[in-house]
């Protein structure tokens, strides 16, 4: 969470507490209990339609083919580029990016180079007649307003069109929706927000690994902390680091911090773990369940003013796993997420319906992306154990699907799974022989993963079919499909090498991140994101030095130069490069790039080019747990639609999906909408 996030939350809380009571009463009350006409859309992020075929044909998803032969199975479209923000962008407004204005999962401020998550940023309050803050001192202040979380996907989506016309629907986690939407008719509207929630420090989750191993003062790796812990007499303490302190006027304020304290058995693999007032006891290889975490600012008289209700403290909910317990103790926390029994931010529409379900089926995951494969990555946690912390959130999820489903009594339900993509980034290694990262010992444990992950969704498409009846429609879709990330391409590195980017001291090529070492007065075009390049326009960009007459010139050098890129290999590294202003209709020229590279099959932009870095190489073995991509050229990796009607669509894209909807309850889609329906004349 952004500082100024919270300082807008907490001052809003005491004020709308009356309206949350009354919000949590309706969200009670569900959906419209007269049975009627439903539509069932099931959103496994990234199946790949060739696997789902594999094991179709082989007898091992029998509901999905039971599905097909009723209905159609077929490869789908997926968005430019094939990102799960933009897909669902897509697939939300019925339309591509000329619409929503979504191109990567990383935009940038072109007047200051600032990054940003696509799909949501930290924006300042609009004109209030309160001041800022009350001042407390030279250092503190009791924060009156500040800045607020605003969803930037543009356009409306679909459930503001079935909303409007009466008609009931709830979409569970879906991408690209947060803050999640408050939609205005007579129709019910539930939802629970999904990838681009913030974790409880702002960002997209930062696990910590206590061990001895950590140096004394910590190390920060991406997405992760390492925090010392050293036991003495079977006892120990470290401290867990949350968010700046929200009442110091610093912008730089120092984090806050509460601590941890261990007591080990002194024989057995058991561990005494107090935080707060919160005490647990765990064996070695045991996961906690839901720890209440707090933290209180340190201005003088905290505890004081938050006697009389003036936001203090901060709370959130992490979950614990004990990796070792002698000789030393190893314990990974998770990311702290944002609790939904009283969360800092809101996560869902109504307010209360967060916490209605954590009454009925307890506290659950409300970051994001739960699944953490940074901890996988970094080694706080190994394969089996990422396996178990995916299979929790897959079944915490299931859950509510269920549940869901059992009360679904009409209009649309949209459940949204992103376990399945995760679980693939991370194990498509061991089903690659070809892969760099391959390791051979870990082949024979990991390499069904993936099979196993698919053929256990296709218990919840069994249950979705004893639900649901002749009059009712079933989808069930992926975004995207998956392929192998065997090498990483340093389009920065590329774009010096061919004179697009200068150098203030080429012999630092490899040290600075964020272009600190870039000489913007002779640099045309730059990289940034996971697909994006950007020319450096004159009049757009901080120190822009294209003219734009010239601009159609260079796109055109760059994708005819990008196109005949080699690996030693001779394989193309580069399928497909797209000038933006070609593709969509109305670019928005201070968000959109200017073009989109589409990676060749095995091919995908490095770490290194998502903020700007450019080492020495232009191509590096990809050597990461994370050895799965999509994030390639769009016609590698097609999503897949299985549905209980015949699809009527030649070339069904996932814009399409939007628009069906809506024919399904007799709306006519807007002119926004460039998606057709996919059942029916089209």
């Amino acid at each position: 969470m952004e500082r100024r996030e919270f300082l807008a939350s907490a001052v809003k809380a005491a004020t709308a507490a009356s309206g949350a009571a009354l919000l949590t009463s309706c969200s009670k009350t569900g959906v419209s209990q007269q049975r009627g006409h439903r539509v069932l859309v099931i959103a496994f992020d990234g199946l790949d339609p060739k696997i789902i075929k594999q094991l179709m044909d082989a007898g091992r998803m029998p509901n999905l083919a039971k599905l097909a032969a009723k209905g159609s199975f077929s490869r789908i479209a997926t968005s430019t580029p094939p990102h799960t923000p933009v897909a669902f962008s897509n697939i939300i407004s019925g339309a591509d990016a000329s619409e929503h204005q979504v191109y990567d999962f990383i935009h940038r401020d072109p007047k200051t180079m600032r990054p940003y998550f696509s799909t949501a940023d930290v924006v300042a309050s609009p004109g209030s007649w309160l001041p800022d803050s009350i001042p407390l001192g030279d250092n503190w202040q009791v924060p009156l307003t500040g800045g607020e979380t605003k969803l930037l996907r543009r356009g409306n989506s679909f459930w503001d069109y079935l909303i409007k016309d009466g008609i009931d629907t709830q979409v569970y986690y879906l991408p690209a929706n947060y803050p999640p939407p408050d939609p205005q008719g007579s129709g019910q509207f539930l939802c629970i927000s999904g990838m681009g929630t913030p974790d409880l420090l702002g960002g997209y989750g930062e696990f910590t690994m206590l061990t001895p191993d950590a140096p004394k003062n910590g190390r920060t790796v991406d997405g992760g902390r390492f925090t010392r812990l050293r036991m003495r007499s079977h006892r120990g303490s470290a401290q867990l680091l949350g968010p700046p302190d929200f009442l110091a006027k610093s912008l730089d304020a120092p984090r806050l911090a509460t601590t941890i304290n261990v007591v080990r058995d002194s024989s057995e693999s058991v561990v005494k773990i107090q935080v707060g007032g919160q005490v647990r006891l765990l064996k070695k290889d045991e996961w906690s369940d839901w720890i209440p975490i707090e933290f209180v600012s340190q201005m003088p008289g905290a505890s004081a003013l938050g006697t009389v209700g003036a936001p203090t403290r901060v709370k959130g909910m992490a979950r614990m796993f004990v990796r070792q317990v002698h000789p030393d103790v190893h314990l990974y926390v998770s990311p702290i997420n944002i609790d939904p029994r009283s969360p800092i931010n809101r996560v869902s529409t109504p307010s209360g319906l967060a916490a209605d379900l954590s009454e009925k089926f307890g506290p659950f995951h409300t970051l994001g992306i739960p699944e953490d494969t940074k901890a996988l990555s970094h080694g706080a946690l190994n394969e089996s154990q990422f396996i178990q912390q995916s299979h929790a959130v897959f079944n915490e999820r299931s859950e509510q699907f269920l549940a869901a489903l059992k009360n679904f009594k009409s209009g649309c339900l949209f459940f949204y799974f992103g376990a399945t993509d995760l679980l693939q980034h991370m194990f498509w290694r061991d089903r690659d022989p070809q892969h760099p990262g391959r390791v051979e010992e870990q082949v024979e444990k990991f390499e069904k993963v993936i099979e196993e992950t698919y053929v256990g969704i296709d218990q919840r498409v069994g249950q979705s079919l004893g639900e649901l009846d002749e009059t009712d429609t079933l989808i069930v879709m992926s975004d995207h499909g998956f392929t192998s990330f065997r090498r990483g391409f340093n389009l920065n590195s590329w774009l010096v090498n061919e004179g697009f980017i200068k150098l203030k001291d080429p012999a630092k090529q490899d040290k600075a991140a964020l272009f600190d070492n870039v000489d913007w007065s002779k640099t045309k075009m730059y990289g940034l994101g996971l697909n994006a390049l950007y020319i450096n326009e004159k009049g757009r960009e901080k120190n822009g030095i294209v003219n734009a007459d010239d601009r159609k010139s260079l796109v055109g050098e760059v994708r005819d130069k990008l196109q005949t890129v080699r690996d030693e290999d001779g394989s193309a590294v580069v399928d497909a490069a797209d000038v933006v202003a070609e593709v969509f209709s109305n670019p928005d020229p201070n968000t959109a790039p200017d073009m989109i590279v589409g990676y060749g099959n095995g091919y995908r932009g490095s770490w290194e080019t998502v903020l700007g870095g450019m080492p020495w190489e232009l191509l590096q073995n990809n050597l990461d747990r994370w050895s799965g991509t999509h994030l390639t050229a769009p016609a590698i990796v097609p999503g897949m639609l299985v549905s209980s009607k015949k699809v009527t669509a030649a070339t069904p894209t996932i814009a399409d999906i939007a628009p069906t909807i809506l024919a399904e309850f007799g709306i006519a889609p807007p002119n926004s909408m460039t998606g057709k329906p996919l059942f029916g004349d089209s």
